[in-house]
């Protein structure tokens, strides 16, 4: 899927903003990665992560948790955040040479 909806895009972006900024990083690094080529599936596991309340969605993205579900456990491999925030003020620093999200061939 390579069409984004533009008014869904900033309404997911304003739900990327959390109260803590290494999930701000995060979210919306997805979000203008790898939202424009995620299929429906990994699109609603996204949303659903969007739910979750801040210090299970950092327990998830950080890896002091599993997720059960296979969708959400797609977009936190894609989201990376144990190696990609540093401890000290939330620093991306890139792909470190991994291909991220590709484009898919639909």
């Amino acid at each position: 899927m390579t069409d984004a909806d533009p008014v869904e895009v900033r309404r997911l972006r304003w739900r990327c903003r959390r109260g803590m900024r290494e999930l701000d990083v995060l979210l919306a690094g997805y979000l203008d990665r790898c939202w424009p080529s995620a299929p429906a599936d990994q699109r609603a596991a996204f949303r659903a992560l969007l739910e979750l309340p801040d210090p299970e969605l950092a327990a998830l993205c950080f890896g002091l948790s599993a997720a059960l579900e296979p969708g959400l456990r797609a977009v936190l491999a894609e989201l990376g955040g144990r190696s990609e925030l540093s401890a000290a003020g939330a620093v991306y620093r890139g792909d470190f040479g991994r291909e991220r999200c590709p484009e898919r061939d639909l």
